[in-house]
């Protein structure tokens, strides 16, 4: 099978994690440190924080749920995109937190009524940068005006980068506006461009009351970050070179597919990250129970909110072939069975 529906990384970890995770095998009977202070200060000076700005979890989702456990009013309801990621809004319906979804505008996020939402109050919002998944990315004064807006309304401005290494030089990212002050939060992974998913670690960066916040709301979870995990991140986090050509080879082919999904007709906007977007619209189901039975798996966007969409993956250049000739027949099966039932 062709794994396009998990945004995995197809060309593996790197070899330093891989050596570090054989080492390791043999100590999984000893608890992992409750966080790796080495850990933390390889990220510390990465994206340079001070450590205490910096809180580990076991992948991004379990950030997310110890923001809305520590975070997220009861009264108040927390602020999130429609049609994106769906652990927002389930680790919000999980900690009896209210929340209110602002619908995309078109394939952008709704920069002013997210920003109205926070300057109103609001204790929380999230939003995808790039956003998941459209592959649309926010620019420096769209930043800027939800940074002013959670200011003013005394809320948390939280920024999801998973997909950040892959947006390209002139991507703005948020971490340097988390790392000074206290009103702007971000979320970022080792399961994506570092091809470690399997082993789920994740972290964020954010004011060290915030961290503290989240910690604490940790209590019950101490060893949440597995041994295994901490070290193979250390170790990927060292290996610059290898996640910046695998990011590299995937932005490559990304763009490459993007142009022969429009050679054959089919509409995908432009992505920032490992991912395209695919509007089939009625289509979308068949083809997607299609691609299976050929052999390829993506995702059916409409549980996230975008129905009539196909979010595929971005795999190695010939797993991108495959794929393609597999989507045009599956199309062409789905407009045919669409046509014997008009």
């Amino acid at each position: 099978m062709l794994r396009l529906h998990a945004g995995e990384n197809p060309y593996g970890a790197s070899p330093r994690a891989l050596a570090v995770l054989a080492a390791q095998v043999t100590r999984v009977h000893r608890y992992p440190d409750r966080p790796d202070a080495d850990l933390l200060a390889a990220l510390a000076h990465h994206h340079r924080v001070a450590p205490e700005r910096i809180a580990l979890g076991n992948g991004i989702d379990e950030v997310i749920l110890l923001l809305a456990l520590a975070l997220a009013d009861e009264g108040q309801p927390t602020v999130v995109t429609a049609g994106t990621f769906l652990s927002y809004t389930e680790s919000l319906r999980a900690a009896r937190r209210p929340f209110v979804p602002c619908p995309l505008e078109g394939y952008r996020q709704p920069v002013d009524e997210v920003a109205k939402h926070l300057r109103d109050g609001a204790p929380l919002a999230f939003v995808c940068n790039p956003h998941n998944p459209t592959g649309g990315v926010l620019d420096a004064p769209e930043l800027t005006v939800l940074q002013d807006a959670a200011a003013e309304g005394g809320g948390l401005l939280v920024v999801d980068e998973a997909y950040a290494e892959y947006a390209g030089p002139d991507f703005t990212s948020a971490a340097s506006r988390a790392a000074e002050g206290s009103g702007v939060a971000v979320l970022r992974t080792f399961s994506k461009a570092y091809g470690l998913a399997g082993l789920r670690i994740g972290y964020l960066i954010a004011d060290p009351a915030v961290t503290a916040a989240v910690e604490c709301a940790r209590g019950a979870l101490p060893y949440s970050v597995n041994r295994l995990a901490q070290h193979a991140a250390l170790a990927a986090l060292a290996d610059q070179r290898h996640m910046r050509e695998t990011a590299a080879a995937v932005v490559e082919t990304r763009e490459q597919f993007r142009s022969e999904l429009h050679a054959i007709g089919l509409e995908s906007p432009p992505s920032r990250g490992n991912f395209v977007l695919v509007r089939l619209g009625p289509r979308a189901p068949r083809t997607t129970a299609r691609l299976a039975a050929l052999g390829c798996l993506v995702r059916d966007t409409a549980d996230m909110g975008l129905p009539g969409h196909l979010r595929i993956s971005i795999g190695t250049p010939a797993q991108m072939r495959r794929a393609l000739a597999a989507l045009a027949r599956a199309v062409t099966a789905a407009d045919g069975l669409r046509q014997e039932v008009g």
